[in-house]
């Protein structure tokens, strides 16, 4: 890779790390997730309120909440670019040390894995979703037979 285009790609993810800053600061700070849930609805006391009113809130909480958490791994991403460029191995894959190519790396300047080894750890990734997933299933037309096991009753005996 040459300099000129090493210089263009490090330009990018600085570009692209100040622009995710701008976003967690506004996420984070004030008037964020910075900010109680309390002083954030702006309500003098939460006696009076109906407790949907703070599911809705709290939905929106948690959603940036996972916001907050994507923005910084981005920019841990770009850290860890950055470091490779200093360090002299960026555009090698930091799984099989094979040669990432530089279209890949010009359309997604901070990733460190070549195309293969990030299929396999998104397959990973997917195999490793929650127990609750994988144990719970429910299907709508056994909801009938439970109705029966339940309410004994002469609507459901016949």
């Amino acid at each position: 890779m040459t300099k000129k285009r090493l210089e263009k790609l490090h330009e990018a993810l600085e570009a692209e790390k100040k622009a995710l800053l701008e976003v967690e600061a506004s996420l984070a700070g004030p008037g964020g997730l910075g900010v109680p849930m309390g002083e954030a609805t702006g309500e003098l006391s939460v006696y009076d309120n109906h407790f949907a009113d703070y599911g809705s809130e709290m939905y929106e909480r948690s959603k940036d909440l996972g916001l907050l958490e994507n923005t910084r791994q981005q920019i841990a991403e770009i850290e860890e670019a950055q470091n490779a460029i200093a360090e002299g191995h960026y555009g090698y894959c930091h799984n099989c040390g094979q040669s990432i190519p530089e279209s890949r790396l010009m359309a997604l300047p901070r990733t460190l894995l070549c195309v293969q080894c990030k299929r396999e750890q998104e397959d990973r990734d997917e195999d490793q979703r929650p127990v609750e997933e994988d144990e719970i299933f429910f299907a709508g037309e056994d909801a009938w037979g439970l109705g029966r096991d339940i309410l004994p009753n002469e609507e459901f005996t016949h």
